[in-house]
């Protein structure tokens, strides 16, 4: 029943020569790796206008308020040219990583260990962070025209995240056939939202104001710290752009070109809709609204809330938080493939490195359900909280694959290496500024948890590392040592009475082992009950005729496993631990629910002895007919 439950929601097992058909193009790329970055359009203008409203006053004139936000249009152009940086520098990481990996890859080849190791553990905080932020940020996008998921947002951000989970169980290429509209239909809501704009612009001139950069010096209170804040705030723009590198055997053949192409796509639809949303608040002057984002206001300006243009108004809203929830899909694909990565490397355990039936990362997307849930019922859900942790996590991944670019362009030294090594030092500077300002300026207010949480997973993964290196060496042979084909060796078959399981476990054992003991444990309230089971037991042995040795075992105690444990330690006096066998007979019922029924002798011996013993345990199954 379960298997076929799974079939129905997952679907068929893809065969490992379907790989091809689980990959992607540019066009699905787009749906797949892009929505993270595009849909922080939706809320990177508002995050740069939150630190505006300390210079904007409640009854300041709109040509004030509209020179305020030029600061923030500003911000919208210098962070539009870091995006077109870090195109140039993810571009040759994926030249020359087209194995996946990204700022990891780039850190531990080019810089070291360490480096490597602390850009994966924000960039892993990064992608949890983006699940949480995008759907929860998705879900404040819809509250404001459907009251009733507004009044229930962290049930609506838990339900998402599973629809989205079992989306990408399905594979690769199929979560791509579901979100591709979704994608489309946003960046045309937002071409659609900056025309109207331009036309009411031309129409109406008297309701727009264009700064000035006389009114743009009046504006009292801006200082350099402050703007540095709105700038790092606005940066959350560019979450997401890392995901192509990190994931480009996703990508059909050639892949890497395939990735370059959808990464340069990605970056000029991203600075058009982020120019898009920007522009339209500042010439409106729209100011920052903790319970209606700027999109929402700009498309309620512009179309009203009446009519056909409120159903313009409600589409250009679910489309807002459909982009929102796919871009959750962005950290199901990429985080998954980082962690195969560094299974790979033996930083992470060893099931998180193969596919599952779809070819897709199966143990990876429910491990990171598993967290950014967890992360959405601590954070209750909230954007302006989670959004701390997720600017450092972000900006620290991108310092370091810039400063890893730098490295590598001097070392290598071919032509061209300074105009490239000046370049990707500009991004290594914006960047890690940004990164210092979000996390000084939002220290006490969650970002010390990446700057205690990056350390303890780079610990974490250096002792995973040391764990691989000595089993490998635990397990290593040495071969001028003999093979010792005779040993002196004993096989234990614990057996609660003669009946068809135990004589079935017992036959196998005397059919493959020589030295065969049959022990059994009486325990009972009264001596003379105790003789009895042990005289039927003996008289059934005998009859058996076996020829196999029985030794009966009273018990004071009721704990039948912990009383064989004791008779396998006595044997461990005598034997090395890979010189005994226990061969356990177990029956397996028909029926789920007549294993309730029953007692887990068996289970919990097998257990023992394998953790706590290292003796040689072996269950020989009788499946019941009725």
């Amino acid at each position: 029943m379960v298997t076929t439950l799974k079939r129905l929601i997952i679907g068929r097992p893809l065969k490992t020569r379907e790989t091809g058909h689980a990959q992607i193009g540019v066009l699905k790329g787009m749906a797949v790796m892009t929505p993270d970055a595009l849909s922080s359009v939706a809320y990177a203008t508002d995050q740069m206008e939150m630190i505006l409203l300390a210079v904007i006053g409640a009854a300041s004139a709109k040509s004030y308020i509209s020179d305020v936000l030029g600061f923030s249009m500003l911000g919208t152009l210098i962070i539009v040219a870091l995006a077109f940086l870090l195109y140039l520098a993810y571009r040759g990481i994926i030249a020359q990583y087209p194995h996946g990996g990204g700022a990891y890859a780039i850190g531990l080849h080019d810089l070291g260990k360490y480096w490597g190791l602390s850009a994966a553990s924000t960039l892993i905080l990064g992608y949890t962070l983006t699940v949480a932020v995008s759907v929860a940020a998705g879900v404040d996008a819809i509250g404001p025209v459907i009251p009733f998921i507004g009044h229930h947002k962290l049930i609506a951000n838990v339900v998402l995240t599973l629809i989205i989970m079992l989306i990408n169980l399905r594979g690769t290429s199929e979560s791509a056939n579901v979100f591709v509209p979704f994608t489309y239909i946003f960046i045309g809501c937002i071409f659609l939202l900056g025309g109207t704009a331009v036309v009411e612009a031309l129409r109406h001139p008297e309701t727009v104001h264009v700064p000035t950069l006389a009114g743009v010096h009046a504006v009292q209170g801006m200082g350099l710290f402050l703007f540095l804040r709105m700038f790092a705030n606005g940066c959350s723009a560019l979450t997401g752009i890392e995901a192509v590198s990190n994931s480009v055997p996703v990508f059909k053949e050639p892949s890497p070109q395939r990735a370059q192409r959808l990464l340069l796509t990605l970056v000029v639809t991203l600075s058009m809709l982020f120019i898009i949303v920007s522009g339209t608040a500042m010439l409106h002057g729209l100011t920052y609204n903790p319970d209606v984002p700027l999109i929402n206001q700009e498309s309620m300006l512009l179309f009203g809330t009446h009519g056909l243009g409120y159903i313009v108004t409600v589409i250009i809203s679910l489309s807002t938080m459909a982009i929102l929830g796919v871009a959750a899909n962005t950290a199901f694909t990429g985080c998954p493939a980082l962690w195969s990565s560094m299974a790979r490397d033996g930083f992470m355990p060893r099931w998180l490195l193969h596919k599952g039936d779809r070819l897709v990362y199966s143990n990876g997307i429910l491990f990171l359900t598993f967290i950014s849930l967890m992360l959405t019922l601590v954070f209750d859900g909230k954007v302006s909280a989670l959004m701390p942790l997720y600017g450092v996590s972000v900006f620290y991944t991108f310092s370091v694959s810039q400063l890893g670019m730098v490295v590598r362009a001097v070392r290598a030294h071919k032509s061209g290496w300074l105009s490239k090594a000046i370049g990707s030092a500009s991004g290594f500077t914006l960047t890690a500024a940004a990164c210092a300002i979000f996390g000084i300026t939002r220290f006490t207010s969650g970002a010390w948890l990446v700057v205690v949480c990056v350390p303890l997973m780079v610990l974490m993964f250096s002792k995973i590392q040391h764990h691989y290196a000595e089993l490998k060496e635990d397990l290593r042979y040495d071969f001028a040592r003999p093979l010792e084909l005779e040993r002196d060796t004993i096989t234990l078959v614990p057996i609660a009475s003669v009946n068809k399981s135990s004589v079935h476990a017992l036959e196998y054992a005397l059919a493959n082992f020589k030295n065969v003991v049959a022990v059994s444990v009486i325990a009972n309230n009264s001596p003379e009950e105790a003789e009895r089971k042990e005289h039927k037991l003996r008289e059934e042995w005998g009859r058996l005729n076996s020829g196999a040795r029985l030794v009966v075992i009273h018990s004071q105690y009721r704990s039948v496993a912990r009383r064989l444990q004791r008779f396998v330690d006595l044997e461990l006096d005598r034997y090395e631990p890979e010189d005994i066998t226990v061969v356990v007979p177990q029956f397996i019922t028909r029926k789920w629910w007549h294993k309730l029924l029953h007692n887990k002798t068996g289970s919990l011996l097998m257990a023992t002895l394998v953790l706590n013993k290292s003796v040689t345990v072996l269950t020989v199954p009788y499946r019941l007919k009725r």
